[in-house]
């Protein structure tokens, strides 16, 4: 029954958890989710707004289109790198002018005046001139990451190249190096300062393109690789998977003709296009060029350039934090609570079966006590009735007053205790001697004392606010079952302080795990239940202790059996 309770309690409670922390969680995420979309539409604005500036600088150009290319080539990819956003830029007809793709930057020296360098870049499409066992190569160069600790340790490593022509705004390389670069100085916080560089034999890379002498050719440029930081906080390539994905949904044009209809409906004030996968969120939306749609003849709405931006998001990610403290926490109190409430389940349980048990024994003890007097009214009654030994009928009258007596005192003591069990008695409190009442009850007892031979002493004094009347129905009990329960010959002895009152009869000891139990009505040691008792005594003296507010208890001693309470 113990481990039902339990099971059922902890059941009871963990299901209102999970209730309870599935709906938190729908809304930390449902917040998290609505951020993360604020987010991204800020940072689409950011990113529409330097496509913008680019835009703008290249309306002198001869070839507006070609310089705008040339330009957003190798610019966008630095845009759009924090956090693995990709873009794309678009004409009015639809017409992909540029967008973010996975070439390397080239810096280069364009020209010279005088001691003046004027640096220009470029981008390189290393798959297109490489095989990709060397790309794959040259990549690991370019973003493997090395942990120098002293002087002379591998910082990192870098491609030159050696000659390349310039095809627009695309470089054609002839000869790629590799460069190991080491650490010479380092700051307080152990970061590399400065290190020193030492071109590499091998490995060397080649094209093996032959210009037929029309471009332009350079003798040095520098080579940057094209990552990205992602939303999870990681390095990623633009070559990946999740950035090759996101690319391809920008350059497929249903989807570009989709989210510009979706972004002129919503007036541009939430991503155009949402896409969901587990918790995966992916957002495209569109930036108008100088945040101006116009309106066309035909009732429609375009604008000069669209700049579409696009990136997902792991909602689970950010909130994840969060939601692992509270479900932690809250797991940790709802087990808590299901362990007190649980235990308090069981204690309950218990207390009514224990009060079942104490009914059930209440019952025949009440029978069994009443069983004897009245068996005997009944006997001396019908001798009465039917003149059997008319010379004992003075003996039979008698005995049928006795029992009438004994069964009035059974039924008295009942009430009593039931009264004060329900709090009907009030306390009539007065300053009582304690040495008084018990030289009265004492007393009361000497024929007893002298007949068993008892040897009885009082030692001490005191004085105590109580109840007289009930006090002395304490004390008369206590001494009452003393002299009952001590032995031919044996002793009594009563001590009085200043804040204890404790009697102590010479005797057979009470079993320790029965001590608990003898201030229950009717609880008897003997279970034969022999005796005039009405085994109510101990519970009338546990009740009026409680209702004064007294401590109280039975153990055994070396001097026997002490019964003792305390104010």
């Amino acid at each position: 029954m113990k481990k039902k309770i339990y099971l059922r309690t902890f059941s009871w409670l963990m299901g209102i958890w999970l209730v309870f922390m599935s709906g938190f969680s729908v809304f930390v995420l449902s917040v998290e989710k609505n951020e993360i979309k604020r987010e991204f539409m800020e940072r689409a604005r950011t990113i529409g707004v330097d496509v913008e500036r680019i835009i703008n600088d290249c309306q002198g150009s001869e070839d507006k289109k070609v310089a705008i290319q040339k330009e957003l080539n190798w610019k966008i990819n630095s845009l759009t790198s924090y956090q693995g956003y990709e873009a794309a830029v678009y004409t009015e007809e639809g017409e992909l002018i540029s967008s973010t793709n996975e070439y390397w930057t080239c810096q280069y020296t364009s020209h010279r005046k005088g001691n003046t360098h004027y640096m220009g870049y470029a981008v390189l499409d290393p798959k297109k001139w490489f095989s990709a066992e060397e790309v794959a190569e040259m990549e690991e160069y370019l973003y493997g990451e090395h942990h120098p600790v002293k002087v002379g340790d591998l910082w990192h490593y870098s491609l030159d190249m050696e000659g390349f022509w310039l095809d627009g705004a695309e470089v054609i390389p002839d000869t790629i190096r590799v460069t190991k670069t080491v650490a010479d100085t380092f700051n307080e916080q152990g970061e590399v300062t400065s290190g020193g560089g030492k071109r590499l034999g091998v490995p060397v890379y080649r094209s093996n393109y032959v210009d037929a002498g029309e471009l332009p050719y350079y003798e040095h440029g520098a080579l940057q690789g094209n990552s990205v930081f992602t939303p999870d906080g990681k390095i990623r390539l633009r070559s990946d998977e999740r950035q090759t994905a996101l690319r391809e949904a920008l350059l497929d044009k249903p989807i570009f003709e989709e989210v510009i209809e979706a972004a002129i409906a919503n007036f541009m004030q939430a991503p155009a296009m949402e896409v969901r996968e587990g918790f995966t969120y992916r957002f495209i939306t569109p930036y108008p060029y100088q945040s101006m749609i116009n309106s066309q003849d035909d009732g429609s709405y375009t604008s000069q350039y669209w700049i579409v931006t696009a990136n997902e998001f792991n909602i689970l990610t950010g909130a994840l934090p969060i939601l692992s403290g509270v479900w932690i926490g809250c797991f940790a109190i709802f087990a808590f609570t299901a362990g007190i409430l649980s235990a308090q389940t069981w204690k309950t349980f218990r207390s009514r079966e224990e009060l079942e048990q104490q009914r059930r024994d209440m019952t025949q003890a009440i029978a069994h006590d009443l069983k004897t007097p009245l068996a005997v009214i009944s006997g001396y009654a019908e001798n009465l009735a039917e003149n059997v030994h008319t010379e004992k009928r003075e003996h039979y009258a008698a005995g049928i007053q006795e029992n009438v007596r004994r069964c009035d005192r059974m039924v008295r003591d009942m009430l009593e205790l039931s009264r004060m069990e329900s709090g009907g008695v009030k306390l009539a409190l007065e300053e009582v001697s304690l040495r008084e009442i018990t030289e009265e009850m004492m007393s009361r007892y000497e024929d007893v004392f002298f007949t068993k031979g008892i040897i009885w002493a009082i030692d001490g004094r005191a004085g105590i606010k109580a109840d007289r009347e009930l006090m002395e129905r304490v004390l008369d009990n206590l001494v009452s079952n003393a002299a009952a329960h001590t032995a031919i010959g044996g002793t009594v002895q009563v001590k009085i302080t200043e804040k204890r009152w404790s009697i102590t009869n010479t005797g057979s000891p009470i079993p320790d795990e029965e001590l608990p139990r003898i201030w229950q009505a009717y609880y008897k040691l003997d279970q034969s239940r022999t005796g005039s008792g009405s085994g109510l005594g101990l519970s009338i003296i546990r009740s009026i202790m409680e209702l004064h507010g007294f401590q109280y208890g039975a153990e055994n001693t070396e001097a026997g059996v002490c019964f003792w309470f305390e104010w």
